[in-house]
């Protein structure tokens, strides 16, 4: 019996599949951006000390638009050019933009929880580096905004532990308190696209607003939503450091403080709000270099334990970090550390964490004497290092007395490259080496404005700066490249049976080579197609890509939270055929990983090929199944079977389009 593959009729469909080229550095700047105002504490102002400077670093001309949404959905809209290189400001006063929160122990949670409208969307039509400072009396920090495509769907928190201030009375000789000032830690989330659903899973077991550590919650482009910790007499320093924030789009998050002691050291204590907007865990690293910061000029020490602190979060379980190569301690997922820095700081990790400098409280037991407080820097790691940073050392006061007096720029650079390093064109200062590294860190005394820094090698930055129980700082920049590419390989299992057998051709995942760095890298999606040999397995729907070879291609797209050894990937239904050969080759083609944002990935896929076996074939001695001659029979004695074997007439006459086969 020797049978021919005849084609009558074959619709092919060209899949036009848009693979997204390697995307250019992603850095801090850009030109389009996301704020909001998280709440700080206005108890030593009026209602007009309080306002939000927004500072935009251009290298060129460009067209400003920012749209300022208030608490009443109103827009203030503003648009102005900024004629070439310079730093530009605008403000606001933070009444109608600023989310309100907690202001006393077990008082109202105002705005807490809850999608609300305020928010500013800044666009530009060159990118540019845009910073931001919260200010009030007394109490005032800035942070580097990050650019939308910059953006990710998965964070976690890094603040300070709440506190809380009681009045003493006594009444019978016993002391009374009156808990009259709480100081919650706290965050916002800040849509930047519509429909964004929210997971966050806190890292203790109650908020301001309810107990239980999950919230979910869908917000709307340009939406906030503030979380701050419960402060109660019985329960003072919750933080909310390690909460865990995943979306299905791209979200902003400000961390922050209402006004933080750092450390806390006796109850009574000069303090200070605390913003910074971190990275997504994607572009998180396993080296980080912290640097001490530069003294005030009227630094006043109350003890050993009055230095500002170097915070480390871990992003998954197991994490060994190792800080200036003493014994490594490990921690879990969402957990941290907590070093003095007193000295630099070489912290090395077996998987990505986040390294935070939380500056210290300059007055105790209270007043505003001595400069300083405390204030939130994000330590660039030293694999999103770049070449050049151009930043602004902020003062808020227009004219008069300034706010702060003494502004700083500290480096983190290779001492192979510090002459090369310059600011605004000089040379540095000599660098101070750090011992074990082959890195030194350089203080620059610097006034406010904008400044540009330069090196020949990738080097690391911060900005800060001084005044009387005033303090601002922030990370300079980096690179938010995604970092640590995991190695997965994608399994089709073998498949065999008679032909016009049902059967289901399937592909799994076989192993991951690190899965702590596939969960980094934001992947919720794969998208793909499963490739088969069209003469011996028919699938329920596929696309004929070759008409030579026959093979087709059955498209896939797989949405996951997590993705797991042994999870299936697809499953494609079909039939068992006889076909050219006994036994074909199924594989994966076109593979693409994509993020919450809708990103392509880079993740290194190896595909590990299936068979199909065709089984109760005789072949008779011949090479392939089918006789390449026509035949000799006469056109009535033809015998006409359709791809599963089963016999459609002695005509092609009326048939539906398909793969035939004649006899």
């Amino acid at each position: 019996m020797a049978y021919r593959l005849i084609i009558i009729l074959t619709i092919f469909c060209a899949l036009d599949i848009d693979v997204a080229s390697a995307q250019g550095l992603r850095d801090s700047r850009g030109n389009d951006f996301w704020l909001a105002v998280p709440p700080n504490d206005h108890g030593q102002g009026d209602s007009t000390s309080s306002f939000l400077s927004i500072f935009l670093n251009c290298d060129a001309r460009t067209d400003v638009r920012i749209e300022a949404r208030a608490r009443d959905g109103s827009v203030d809209v503003r648009t102005f050019t900024v004629p070439g290189a310079a730093m530009w400001e605008t403000r606001y006063a933070t009444s109608q933009y600023e989310l309100r929160g907690v202001a006393g122990p077990n008082g109202s949670t105002a705005d807490c929880e809850k999608a609300m409208p305020m928010s500013i969307h800044v666009t530009t039509t060159t990118d540019v580096t845009v910073y931001a400072v919260l200010r009030d009396v007394n109490t005032s920090d800035a942070w580097m905004s990050l650019p939308t495509d910059a953006l990710g769907t998965s964070y976690r928190v890094s603040t300070y532990a709440s506190t809380a201030v009681a009045d003493t009375s006594s009444f019978l000789g016993n002391p009374i308190y009156r808990f009259s000032e709480a100081y919650p830690s706290q965050f916002v989330v800040v849509a930047s696209e519509d429909n964004t659903d929210v997971t966050i899973d806190l890292s203790v077991s109650q908020s301001s607003v309810a107990t239980g550590p999950r919230r979910t919650v869908q917000l709307q482009r340009g939406q906030s939503y503030l979380v701050q910790a419960r402060v109660t007499a019985t329960q003072q320093n919750d933080d909310l450091t390690g909460t865990k924030i995943t979306s299905t789009k791209p979200i902003a998050l400000l961390s922050s403080h209402y006004r933080a002691q750092v450390p806390i050291l006796t109850e009574r204590a000069s303090r200070d709000c605390l913003v910074e907007q971190l990275p997504s865990t994607d572009t998180w690293g396993k080296r980080i270099i912290a640097p001490p910061l530069r003294r005030t000029i009227d630094f006043q020490s109350s003890g050993p334990n009055d230095v500002p602190v170097c915070r480390i979060v871990a992003e998954v379980n197991n994490t060994s970090v190792q800080v200036n190569g003493q014994s490594p301690f490990v921690l879990g997922a969402g957990a941290f550390r907590d070093v003095q820095l007193t000295t630099a700081l070489d912290v090395v990790s077996t998987q990505p964490v986040l390294v935070t400098i939380i500056d210290r409280s300059a007055n105790r037991p209270g007043g505003s004497r001595y400069s300083g407080d405390p204030s939130l820097i994000m330590m660039p790691p030293v694999e999103q290092y770049l070449t050049g940073y151009r930043v602004a050392n902020a003062e808020p006061q227009v004219t008069g007395t300034p706010v702060f007096k003494q502004h700083q720029i500290t480096c983190v650079v290779p001492m192979v490259a510090v002459a090369s390093l310059t600011l605004d064109g000089a040379p540095s200062p000599a660098a101070t080496s750090i011992v074990g590294t082959t890195y030194g860190y350089v203080h620059f005394n610097v006034s406010a404005g904008p400044h540009e820094v330069l090196c020949d090698s990738a080097f690391g930055i911060c900005v800060y700066g001084y005044g009387p129980a005033e303090s601002y700082g922030y990370t300079g920049g980096m690179a938010f490249e995604r970092l640590y590419i995991p190695t997965v390989f994608l399994r089709v299992l073998d498949v065999k049976g008679f032909p016009g057998d049902a059967d289901t051709v399937t592909a799994i995942v076989d192993s991951i080579d690190n899965v702590a760095n596939f969960q980094l890298s934001g992947v919720v999606q794969l998208a793909g197609s499963l490739e088969l040999d069209l003469s011996t397995f028919v699938p329920a729907t596929s696309t004929l890509s070759d008409p030579v070879t026959l093979r087709g291609d059955v498209p896939f797209t797989l949405a996951f939270d997590t993705l797991r050894v042994g999870d299936t990937i697809c499953i494609v239904p079909g039939w068992h055929t006889l076909g050219r050969d006994t036994v074909t080759r199924s594989t994966l083609t076109d593979i693409i990983w994509t993020s919450g944002a809708g990103d392509t990935i880079d993740v290194r896929t190896t595909i590990i090929d299936g068979r199909v076996v065709t089984e109760g074939v005789c072949l008779e001695q011949l090479p392939r199944l089918f006789d390449p001659q026509p035949p000799t029979a006469p056109r009535h004695s033809l015998r006409y079977y359709d791809i599963r074997g089963r016999y459609v007439g002695s005509t092609l006459d009326g048939l539906p389009p398909g793969v035939y086969y004649r006899r």
